[in-house]
């Protein structure tokens, strides 16, 4: 058997490599979208530091954009999904009309494993919702409301 010598760099170097490219490494992002039909709205949701499973969301933002020039506002908020329940967080509103957008940075505190995050984004006429439509990070377009 024909034994084979690497220098201490290229060990060095392939190890790094390995540590680099760990799973446990890679920082954990998902992403979701959606319009309301006909336009009006369209929110996204982006989380850090979670995934599936999980029993909190370090870090998320949501935005919420004003399509339509119809004098309502737009509204966004949070759906998390649990093992058997959603937990709806508040609504956050863009009053500031057609072509805006509002940002709101958050996070989800210790609590049951979250298996899916969503948003739900709507047009309003004062309190009333019009239409909305609903996305998950899973892909996924199922309303829980």
């Amino acid at each position: 058997m024909k034994k084979t010598r690497i220098g201490l760099p290229v060990a060095i170097s392939a190890l790094l490599v390995g540590f680099a490219a760990s799973p446990s490494q890679a920082a954990t992002q998902h992403y979701a979208s959606c319009s309301t039909s006909p336009a009006g709205a369209s929110g996204s949701v982006s989380t850090s530091g979670w995934d599936y499973g999980d029993r909190s969301i370090p870090s998320l933002a949501m935005k919420v954009y004003d399509e339509a020039s119809d004098g309502n506002h737009v509204q966004i908020r949070l759906v998390a999904s649990y093992a058997d329940t959603f937990s709806y967080f508040p609504w956050h509103s863009d009053y500031d009309g057609y072509g805006t957008y509002k940002e709101f940075d958050s996070s989800v505190p210790k609590g049951g494993n979250i298996f899916d995050v969503g948003i739900q984004v709507a047009v309003y006429d004062g309190s009333k919702q019009i239409r909305h439509c609903t996305k998950w990070v899973s892909g996924s377009t199922k309303d829980p409301s």
